[in-house]
Order: structure tokens, then sequence, then C-alpha cells
């Protein structure tokens, strides 16, 4: 390597990262007002979604150990963050996203709006993995609507269970899975679409992607529809027992008939 040599490495990743942001308001134009201020944030993810509603629907005090360290991966605006400091037996929540936006702007004014509180919090700016965490470090992991966007489902599961303890918890929460035949008729819907493209030579710069193993229906934001089947046998390959799941009976966005939340808790095997 000479001296003129140059790790570009580093600043591309955090550009690409934060393609997140831009790519949201770009295929969502709506979501530009609640992205920018805390309030139209919860308005939007407790208020227009039940998002907040179904994840108050666990019993957090049984699902976390006393003292608990806890990870909240992909913690968005920080909601969840907010919610878990307020419980007496956490000791610690670590907030970890790929949005500096939401990091840095939206989860100090959100954990202030919902009387959390911020000397528990330790911000982490990174992606789902490698955590940088010490083998069976953690007491519990949580992932509100997150999970779904790995790009490789068990591999996530795997560098979670990694971190945590023992025994630890993995609480998957507000994912919408489909039944095993209502995934296979969507599938097949969208199969008609590719094929459609491609007699008709449409083109788009960013396809849907169509495998056994998940169908990426949103190549901007990374939005992936697993089974519920696909769910559980991804869990179980990384080592997790799934010890109970909850149908909220709630779908994404209050008065419509969407996919109920369906909430994930799971032990390390």
């Amino acid at each position: 390597m000479t001296r003129d040599d140059q790790s570009w490495i580093g600043e591309q990743t955090i550009r690409g990262i934060t393609q997140f942001d831009q790519a949201m308001i770009s295929a969502y134009p709506e979501s530009d007002a609640y992205l920018q201020g805390a309030r139209e944030y919860l308005r939007t993810v407790g208020e227009t979604c039940n998002y907040i509603a179904a994840a108050e629907k666990l019993d957090w005090k049984a699902c976390l150990p006393h003292d608990a360290k806890v990870l909240d991966i992909g913690c968005g605006g920080g909601w969840l963050v907010a919610m878990l400091t307020r419980i007496d037996t956490v000791r610690m929540v670590y907030a970890l996203d790929s949005s500096r936006h939401f990091l840095r702007t939206l989860l100090p004014q959100v954990v202030e709006l919902m009387n959390g509180h911020p000397e528990k919090i330790v911000v982490i700016e990174g992606l789902f993995q490698p955590l940088l965490f010490d083998d069976a470090h953690l007491d519990a992991v949580v992932a509100s609507s997150a999970l779904h966007h790995a790009d490789n489902l068990e591999s996530v599961l795997i560098e979670i269970r990694r971190a945590l303890k023992p025994g630890g918890r993995l609480v998957i929460l507000n994912e919408t899975p489909w039944p095993g035949w209502r995934h296979l008729v969507s599938v097949m819907a969208a199969a008609a679409r590719v094929v459609r493209d491609l007699l008709l030579h449409r083109y788009r710069p960013l396809s849907p992607s169509i495998s056994s193993s998940g169908y990426l229906y949103d190549p901007k934001l990374g939005d992936r529809d697993y089974p519920m089947w696909y769910w559980e046998k991804a869990l179980k390959a990384a080592g997790f027992s799934i010890e109970s799941v909850m149908d909220t009976g709630m779908p994404t966005v209050k008065g419509s008939k969407g996919r109920p939340l369906i909430h994930f808790v799971c032990r390390v095997a």
C-alpha cells in the first residue's frame, strides 16, 4: 500500500446508511412531516398506528430480568427505548440504529416527551451486525418492527444470540407475518407482476425479489415479508426457543383491516 492509498470503507458506510432517511422520504413523501419532529413522530406511532399500544400488551417485568442490560436493535425514534427506561428493573438500554437523524434528533426529544430516563441510555449508531458486544453481555434484546429489514434473518438472530447471556430473552415486537397459505398467495401475485414487467420490458431501477426465504417487497427500504413458519424455523435454527407468540389483534394502522401485529417472546435455548 502506498502513501497515496486511501480507505473509503468507513465514509462509504456512513453515507450509505444515511440513505435510509432519504429513501423513506422519497418513497413516502408523507413521512417527511413525522420524521422531522418528535411530537409528529409520536403521534404517528402512538395515535395513527398501534405500535405503542401493542407493545404495552406485554408484561415487560415478566420478560426482563432484574437489573437488566437491554439492547433495542433498530430503535428508530426511540419510543420503545423510552418505555424500557421507565421500568425499574431495567439498568441500561442500548439504543442501536443506523439512522443518525433518529438517534441524534428524534430520540432525545421522544425520551423527554415520554418521561423516559436518558441517564439509562447508551446510543449506538450501527448496523444489525456485527454487534460489537462481548459474548454473553446482554440480558435481553428487543426489536420493534425492525428485524424484517435483515438481509439474512438467521444470521442476525445468531449474532443476537451470541451477545445474549445464557437464558437471555429476545422479544420481537410488531411484526406482521402471514400464515403460510396467505404468504404463498402474496408471493404468487408478486411473481405474476414480475412476469408482466418482463413481457412488457417495463424498466424498474429496483425490483422486488422473491425467494423461498422471504419476499423483498420494498427494495428501497429493505422491507421483507417472512411467513410465520419462516420466523419460527429461523429462530429455532439460531438457537432460540419460542416461549410465546402474541397476536395482539391490532393492525398497524388503527381502524384499518391490515394484518395484526405479532410479538414473539423467545429465550436462548
